[in-house]
């Protein structure tokens, strides 16, 4: 990765931090109970799940596609999961089966995508609906819950750890963790390399279908670990659960400065863009907005964000 293109990448974070900021501060002064501690570690914990989510999804775009099943594998997640805790299946081997059912519905939309040679947008549009179904289905469209309240997953998975709730420390994790296999790996290189030039990475020796089904699978294990965040959480496998989240998790990794065209990913700007996305959901709450008014404002932000990226991207090009 050339110093210009890491310059860039930071410029970009640090003006998302920005942006976070300003809003933070604009919320401070309209509202009364916006910096109160509740709100702050409820709005943290809301972003946690986007967050958790966009990290898979920055490979995702990076390498040029998009997945829109993200939302329906957390809920599918969510029910196989909940279904083996409450069948008596042991914790660790229920957490196992739920990650494994996030990886298999992301290796099956990978291996489509490769195999039929079909956009892979197109691909999760359809198996949003597929692993959704599946989830109505083996839950029989009703909630999941009545689980035993001493278990340790629930009272760890869905607390806080010195004052700070579990599933924002799991966010930091992978966080940390993404962006470091995404910008110091091999791997990663070759993941921003085939969004880039497709071209030039299979003459270079990528193997393309490989690595598009690889972070495919990664990005469905992903989600299910903020499936199995929420399970802890709500202590509830509510079929209802995940719907609309792949909307704000793709406008977390947008806002956050991630190519949509592929080729540049930034994990920390995606995280610090599904806070940006938490905060303006509760501060219209706050200010007596309909609660829909979130998905309106959401979708302008992410028009705005490409726009200012496609500007960007073409003044760069004229300096050259």
């Amino acid at each position: 990765m050339s110093k210009a293109f890491q310059r860039i990448r930071g410029l970009q974070e640090i003006g998302v931090l920005v942006a976070l900021i300003v809003l933070m501060i604009a919320l401070w002064l309209t509202t009364t109970s916006f910096l109160t501690a509740q709100n702050l570690l409820q709005v943290a914990r809301q972003a946690s799940y986007y967050g958790i989510m966009a990290v898979g999804m920055v490979w995702v775009i990076s390498m040029g596609d998009i997945d829109l099943s993200v939302g329906s594998i957390l809920t599918l997640t969510n029910v196989v999961t909940a279904m083996a805790l409450r069948g008596g299946v042991p914790v660790p081997i229920a957490l196992l089966i739920g990650l494994a059912t996030g990886a298999v519905c992301g290796f099956l939309n990978g291996v489509l995508a490769v195999w039929l040679r079909i956009p892979m947008i197109i691909v999760t549009l359809g198996t949003l609906s597929i692993y959704r179904g599946i989830a109505l289905v083996l839950c029989s469209a009703a909630a999941i819950s009545q689980f035993s309240k001493d278990n340790l997953f629930f009272t760890v998975g869905g607390g806080n750890i010195f004052g700070v709730p579990t599933s924002v420390l799991v966010m930091l994790i992978a966080g940390v963790v993404g962006w470091w296999v995404l910008t110091r790996s091999v791997a990663g290189r070759h993941t921003e390399a085939i969004g880039g030039n497709p071209v030039a990475s299979y003459l270079a020796g990528i193997p393309l279908d490989r690595y598009r089904i690889g972070v495919m699978t990664l990005n469905g294990t992903i989600a299910a670990l903020a499936g199995i965040i929420a399970l802890a959480f709500l202590q509830s496998a509510d079929p209802s659960n995940g719907v609309g989240y792949e909307l704000w998790v793709i406008a977390s990794v947008i806002i956050g400065g991630t190519a949509l065209s592929g080729g540049q990913g930034s994990v920390p700007g995606a995280i610090l863009g599904a806070l940006i996305i938490a905060v303006i959901r509760n501060g219209l709450v706050l200010l007596g907005a309909s609660t829909y008014a979130g998905t309106a404002v959401t979708g302008a932000v992410i028009i705005l964000a490409v726009a200012i990226d496609s500007l960007v991207k073409r003044r760069a090009v004229r300096r050259k």
